[in-house]
């Protein structure tokens, strides 16, 4: 199986620096310059247009939904096909463009820099969405897409109302700000350490924002969506896990305070109490069925049954 892709792509999502893979969105046309026809030439790039509620968010993964004893070939020219994507579910409520289907499926990144849209069930958006290479619904932070409440002036082109004037007159919103401060047993200990922002009840395994803890272990993050959310300190060692610890210091996320940001709301001083955390060695012989020799390049991972998918050791 594709454990080394596995490993990488999934600490690339938590604890790199920058993101594994970039998000680049086309910007319009020079020759746009009011609202109406930013919304005009965004509907022409879509295939598929429609207001709807979302109904169910789940991660679609090869990875994940291969039996146990399955072979997954390492092929490098089928990891972009065989990544991860959320597979959204939504309830037509009004259809604009493309033929409408019963239930409405589509998909989108998982976030991280992937183009991902972070799609929030229960909440009303307007969706542009695109046929890929296979022939499947896709949609992201590049199509339009937006909640309802963030894409009046598209909505309002879509059906037929006046839309507003110049493309930058719309109105500033309001920014939510998230900070505190991590208390380690070793206050020097911060190397290779990160806050990460979880929205509750998402499915994804890429984290909605992330914060590097300073020298002094103070960490802040800004523009924070409306919601609930779960804290989580991961610091690595070697590539393993040496913390993992939900907010206010739990380790099981049953444990874990939710905490609500509401908008132009400011979270000040959050203290991230983390507690020292044993680690354990696990050694064993790996064979094959057929008595072959093991491939140069083999690793062996453990997966947590009980954490987010993101938990290796």
């Amino acid at each position: 199986m594709r454990f080394q892709f596995l490993a990488s792509f999934i600490l690339g999502l938590t604890l790199s620096p920058v993101p594994t893979f970039g998000c680049s969105c086309v910007p319009p046309p020079p020759g746009v310059k009011t609202v109406r026809e930013l919304a005009a030439w965004t509907a022409k790039r879509g295939d598929v247009i429609f207001e709807g509620k979302v109904e169910r968010v789940e991660l679609k993964w090869k990875l994940m939904e291969a039996p146990i004893g399955d072979v997954i070939p390492a092929v490098v020219d089928d990891l972009d096909e065989d990544d991860p994507v959320m597979l959204v579910s939504f309830d037509v409520l009004q259809s604009f463009q493309g033929n409408r289907q019963e239930p409405m499926q589509l998909d989108t990144g998982i976030g991280g820099g992937d183009c991902g849209f972070d799609f929030e069930v229960g909440k009303q958006h307007l969706v542009y969405a695109y046929k890929n290479e296979t022939g499947e619904l896709w949609t992201g932070i590049c199509s339009g897409t937006a909640l309802l409440e963030k894409n009046r002036a598209n909505l309002a082109y879509l059906r037929g109302d006046g839309a507003g004037t110049a493309v930058d007159k719309e109105a500033p919103t309001a920014t939510n700000k998230l900070c505190g401060r991590v208390i380690l047993t070793n206050p020097n200990d911060f190397i290779d350490s990160q806050v990460l922002l979880f929205r509750e009840g998402s499915k994804s395994p890429a984290p909605h924002d992330e914060s590097e803890a300073g020298n002094d272990g103070s960490f802040c993050v800004t523009g924070v969506d409306p919601g609930k959310y779960h804290l989580l300190f991961v610091k690595k060692m070697a590539e393993s896990f040496t913390s993992f610890v939900y907010f206010p210091g739990v380790t099981k996320l049953s444990e874990a305070t939710t905490i609500e940001i509401v908008p132009g709301q400011t979270l000040p001083d959050l203290v991230f109490q983390i507690p020292v955390q044993p680690t354990f060695s696990i050694s064993g012989f790996v064979s094959n069925s057929d008595s072959a020799h093991l491939p140069a390049e083999v690793k062996v991972m453990l997966v947590s049954t009980s954490q987010p998918l993101l938990t290796l050791a």
